[in-house]
């Protein structure tokens, strides 16, 4: 799968952000289980990309992490916070990295695999923050803000993968995701201009920044791997989305 054929796949995922934020009072639990099919995805490939030497353990605890993630931040009890439930999952996803690599029967890269899985963890755990971020824009009747984000996102995705020198590819992207989440905070939501473009910038810095990083793998182009290149960055701006929720709603 090369780097052209990836592009719609993340775009893909975070349009489907943008509807399930469209879904009013369900959208919480829609947005769980999108974010629990990323974090599969990101499961099934994390290791391959990574290039880890215990695949399957690795994979079990980086999906686990962040389905255990998704459902806590709907299901969160009232003595705690789903912020706060989501650091918990997020620790309990390093102490399984730990336990993984004490039941190794192979010791050898004790070190990369280790770091590799908790890498993972933390990648899918905050991705459980678009649940939030989407609880929260509910809650103050400002849906449309998530709307605006993911959809800046799957602008930013969509372009970050032409066929293009990689700086120009890096600020035709940042622009276009920039222009597409202004314009619709300002339309939709109702945002201030200036809050609205700063909001922009952020997503699609973000977003490029973090496609580039692990599509820098020496098998990011390989069909698996391709699969954490497209969700990883979707997955990483939930962070960015809960925040600008915080701010401006």
């Amino acid at each position: 799968m090369t780097a052209p054929e990836r592009a719609p796949l993340g775009a893909a995922l975070a349009l489907l952000m943008s509807v399930v934020s469209l879904t009013g009072t369900i959208s919480p639990a829609l947005m769980a289980a999108t974010v629990a099919l990323l974090s599969l995805l990101i499961g099934l490939a994390w290791p391959t990309l990574l290039e880890l030497p215990s695949p399957g353990g690795t994979r079990l605890v980086v999906a686990g992490t962040g389905i255990l993630g998704a459902l806590v931040t709907v299901l969160a009890p009232e003595r705690f916070t789903p912020i706060s439930g989501v650091v918990m999952v997020c620790a309990a996803g390093v102490f399984a990295s730990f336990v993984h690599e004490m039941l190794r029967s192979e010791r050898r890269e004790l070190t990369e695999s280790l770091t590799g899985t908790v890498a993972g963890v933390f990648v899918v755990g905050i991705a459980a923050c678009w649940v939030i971020a989407q609880t929260g824009a509910v809650a103050a009747d400002a849906g449309m803000l998530v709307t605006a984000i993911s959809a800046g996102l799957a602008g930013t995705l969509l372009l970050n993968t032409t066929p293009l020198p990689t700086a120009v590819r890096f600020l035709v992207s940042t622009l276009v995701g920039t222009a597409v989440t202004a314009v619709l905070a300002v339309t939709l939501a109702g945002i201030a201009p200036l809050f609205a473009v700063g909001a922009g910038l952020v997503t699609a810095i973000g977003a490029s920044s973090a496609h580039l990083l692990v599509g820098s793998s020496l098998v990011a182009k390989e069909p698996v791997p391709s699969l954490a290149v497209a969700a990883v960055p979707v997955a990483t701006v939930g962070v960015v989305a809960h925040l600008l929720v915080l701010l401006l709603a």
